[in-house]
């Protein structure tokens, strides 16, 4: 590993971008770097709940991985914005990774409950809704009374690329994935922005009523509300509504943090450290992804949570 020493500027906060309405070049590779540390600050604790799936009538553990694929999507496709305005992500570094438990979101968000690493019960499917809640209520207000959420830092974003209309590099270095293709206009950017919104936070639905006609067309916070109240999202009389078929959740296994010498983790998070530090090459010199490391940490953190270990997801570049 490489892993960069020097200490990073300082990130502004969500509610900065959205004041500034449109953003200036430098601002806005900032503003997608912080959407990069906003769709990863999420895939530990879904993974967390995921691999805690033990007995599975009702298929949870398949929502969740859904779930968490699309937001290794999402913090795939920020990074593949950035290097197409000429930016570099900055992720293979200690200062990325988040210290659970977080009691705000990157960029200054704050959680009512703290998102930590725990098992896929009714508690954690609580956090998970707040974290993916749509605009309603606003997280926060500006002076003028705009809210400062997650769905108008997109839009903050989107508003940039259409007033800068930066300059595109389509052979910039990305992360390649499936029903993608290369970001060679600000209209390319601007669909993906929207794609990253519609799966994931910031669509402007009512907490019972999402926008899309179709079960494959909704955003995540209504999948975890299918599992927390126990009941599909079902079409009656033209509008959606949680009285569909009943919903088992699945049987865990229960985990804590070890207090175990040596580390049982500090496997689990080297490998973990070095996917970062590989994952960041993808963008800086067009290396392809690790999927080895991919399913040796899946492989490594199931593992520990079968043994009651909560994996740290720490970084640990070997030097200490």
């Amino acid at each position: 590993m490489n892993p960069v020493t020097a200490e990073a500027p300082r990130m502004k906060t969500i509610r900065e971008y959205v004041e500034a309405r449109t953003l200036p070049l430098e601002d806005l590779k900032g503003a997608l770097q912080l959407a990069m540390r906003l769709e990863f600050s999420t895939i530990p604790p879904y993974l967390c709940a995921q691999w805690s799936v033990k007995r599975d009538p009702d298929r949870a553990e398949g929502v969740v991985h859904e779930i968490v694929s699309q937001e290794m999507s999402h913090f795939a496709l920020a990074g593949n914005l950035l290097t197409a305005i000429g930016g570099r992500p900055s992720i293979g570094r200690a200062d990325f990774v988040p210290a659970y438990p977080l009691y705000e979101l990157p960029g200054g968000i704050p959680q009512e409950l703290p998102v930590d690493l725990k098992p896929l019960r009714k508690a954690q499917l609580a956090v998970f809704m707040q974290i993916e809640t749509p605009e309603f209520p606003p997280i926060g207000f500006l002076e003028e009374q705009a809210p400062a959420t997650i769905g108008a830092f997109y839009d903050t974003i989107i508003a940039s690329f259409q007033t800068l209309n930066p300059e595109i590099d389509p052979a910039a270095h990305a992360v390649e994935l499936p029903s993608w293709h290369r970001i060679g206009t600000v209209a390319d950017a601007i669909e993906t922005i929207n794609r990253i919104k519609s799966e994931g936070e910031g669509t402007q639905d009512s907490p019972d009523q999402p926008s899309g006609e179709e079960r494959g067309s909704f955003a995540h916070y209504y999948l975890f509300k299918e599992l927390w109240l126990q009941k599909r999202l079902v079409k009656v009389g033209g509008r959606w509504s949680f009285s569909g078929a009943h919903i088992d959740l699945p049987d865990v296994y229960d985990f804590r943090p070890s207090p175990a010498e040596p580390n049982p983790s500090a496997e689990f998070n080297r490998t973990f450290s070095q996917l970062l530090c590989d994952l960041e090459t993808c963008w800086t010199s067009g290396a392809p992804p690790n999927v080895a490391a991919m399913f040796q940490l899946q492989i490594l953190g199931r593992d520990l949570i079968k043994r009651g270990i909560r994996p740290e997801f720490r970084w640990d570049d070997g030097t200490s």
